[in-house]
This record gives C-alpha cells, structure tokens and sequence, in this order.
C-alpha cells in the first residue's frame, strides 16, 4: 500500500490488478440483458404495493411509539434524571430508525423513478411523487439529473455528482514524480475543519446538492439548482415537470406549516424534521454509492443501469490513474456469466 493511502482497497479489486492488462469485451446491452434471469425483469404493481405499504406501516408505527416515550420513561423510573436519560436514549433510537424508514421512502421513489414498481409508467410517476415528495424531494427534478448520472455513472467529466477532486485541482504533480512533500498540505491533519465538513455532508449534503449543486458536475454555472425550471441541468421540455415538482414540495411545506400550526414547532423537529436529516443523505447516499462503486453490488448497479446505460467505473478520490483494468473474477464465477465484465475506462 502507498504511504499516502488510509485505507486498502477491496480484495476483488486486489485479485484484478496481479492478473495484467485488460481488454474490455466487446458487449452490448442484449448481451448484458441476456445474462440477466427474465423473472428478474418482471414489474408487479400489486407486489410493490404491498411492499410500500408494508413499509408505511412500519413508519407509522414508529411514529405511534414516538408519541409515548415520555409515559414509557415515566413508566421505567421515577427518579426524574433517569427519565431524561431514557427520554434521550429513546429519542435517538427513534431518529435512528425513523431515519432508515424515510431512507426507505426516498429508495422506494428511487425505484420508482427507474420504472422498476410497475408495468405502468403512471403509477411510476405517482409512486415517485408522492413518496419523495413526503421526504422533500423534487421528484421530476431529480428523476432527470438521476438519468443522466445513470448513463454516465463515475465518468469524471459527464457524470451529475460525486464528481471527485484531481490532481490538477490540487496542482499536484504527476503520481510518478510527486514527494511526500507534495501531498502535505492536502492530506494534513485538520480535526475540526473535517468534523465540520462531515457533519453539513451527512445532515445537509443532499439538499444543498439539489439547493445549488453542490458537489455536483462544475461543468454547470454558479446558481444552478434543482427547483429552478430554466437551469443548465433541464432541457426546455423538461420544464414544465419542474414546475410539478416544485409545487409538490410546496403543497408538502404547507402540510407541515399546518401540523406546526396544530401542534408546535418541537413536534414537528421531534418527530419529522430530526429524522428526516438523519436520512438525508446519509443512508440514501450510502445506497446509491454502493450500488454504483462497490465491486460486490456491481450487478445491482447494472440491473438500473439498464434503464438507461453501462455505467461500471470504480470511485477513487484524488488520483486520477488511466488505464485498462482486469476482470472481475466474481462475474466469471457465476451462473449467467457476463463474459468478465470489468471497469471500461479509468479509474478516478
């Protein structure tokens, strides 16, 4: 491992490197489609339903439990100390979990917007509107950046986010000639200016992406967002569905204007507002990260990649090496074999 580097890279990424230069094969998308089980392809709306259903229920449900935790601490103990401690611990198990099911809403949406919960492209729509529009998300707006991340997933020019920094932003020299010197100032410890930009990506990241692009493609101009109809990131015919979105999140603002109005602020930071950071981006981008980098779940990754094109780059930060790479020997290994599909490219 290079001085320089934290962590180790994944064993299917280890094997690939010792077995020499790799040809891409040439594959198509019949190729790759064939490869997948038909069953696999099959969209149930009555399935998917229930599923969602299924999964409101449990939110529901956690949402009930929420409401009773002060007469659960009371119920435990009658030293009044005790009682805020319990009340603590059970409010941060609340968000926790509560966290992981609107995470699941917003994943529920995601499949949505690939068309992969019905046969019917309506009930996709309205599945994905409503479901990220309970979570705060532009659902048509992000539905059309999403595509365009899909066809050109990892790709360090075109791709729509998780753009990583290179060496020419660093104004480093090349990986064959740079000195420990070099990366000093970089890679220089700095405790609370990286706890701070961990705590605004974890709590804050996603929204501020769709706000105003931030950490998304800087190919775009400054101001760019989500909720603006005319930005860079539509086509003139998308703009109208922009303006769909835009009201759905307002119609939501108003939903919860009024349970504020109703109840109180406290409630509403309580039981929505502080679970809803939890899940926002944390979790979701977790998902979609692993699903798009990590060898393992390459072929998850695939399966939605199909709906809009090969997208099989590795995600690595800060060096930026070109060259073929070997195959994946676990895609050689398998029953439907994709004839050792490996990464196309290069590796940012």
């Amino acid at each position: 491992m290079i001085w320089f580097q934290v962590f180790q890279d994944g064993p299917e990424y280890e094997a690939r490197k010792h077995k020499g230069t790799f040809t891409p094969p040439n594959i198509s998308m019949k190729d790759i489609r064939a490869a997948v089980r038909p069953e696999l392809f099959e969209r149930s709306t009555v399935k998917s339903l229930y599923y969602i259903a299924r999964h409101l229920f449990f939110t529901f449900g956690f949402y009930c439990i929420a409401t009773h935790i002060s007469n659960i601490a009371r119920f435990t103990t009658n030293v009044p100390v005790m009682q805020q401690l319990v009340r603590g611990v059970l409010w941060i198990l609340y968000w926790g979990w509560q966290g992981v099911a609107f995470a699941g809403i917003w994943c529920l949406g995601h499949e949505a917007g690939h068309g992969a919960l019905s046969a019917y492209s309506w009930v996709n729509t309205v599945i994905g509107i409503v479901l990220h529009t309970s979570v705060l998300t532009p659902y048509f707006a992000w539905r059309m950046t999403h595509q365009t991340h899909h066809k050109s997933t990892n790709n360090i020019e075109r791709d729509e986010t998780y753009i990583p920094p290179t060496r020419q932003d660093f104004q480093l020299p090349d990986g064959k000639v740079a000195v420990r010197m070099d990366y000093t100032e970089i890679l220089e410890e700095t405790p609370a200016f990286t706890l701070f930009k961990l705590f605004i990506r974890q709590f804050f990241g996603f929204q501020l992406y769709l706000i105003h692009n931030r950490k998304g493609n800087p190919r775009y101009p400054p101001g760019t967002s989500h909720y603006m109809p005319s930005s860079k990131l539509f086509k003139p015919e998308q703009r109208k569905f922009i303006i769909v979105s835009n009201i759905a999140i307002g119609s939501m603002l108003v939903l919860i204007a009024g349970y504020i109005y109703q109840k109180s602020w406290s409630d509403a930071w309580f039981y929505y507002f502080a679970p809803w950071l939890v899940c926002s981006p944390s979790y979701k981008s977790l998902q979609s990260q692993s699903m798009s980098s990590h060898p393992r779940l390459l072929i998850t990754g695939l399966l939605c990649s199909l709906i809009c094109s090969i997208a099989t780059q590795r995600s690595r930060t800060i060096v930026r090496i070109s060259g073929p790479l070997p195959a994946e020997p676990w895609l050689q290994s398998t029953d439907h074999s994709l004839g050792g599909l490996g990464d196309f490219s290069s590796i940012i």
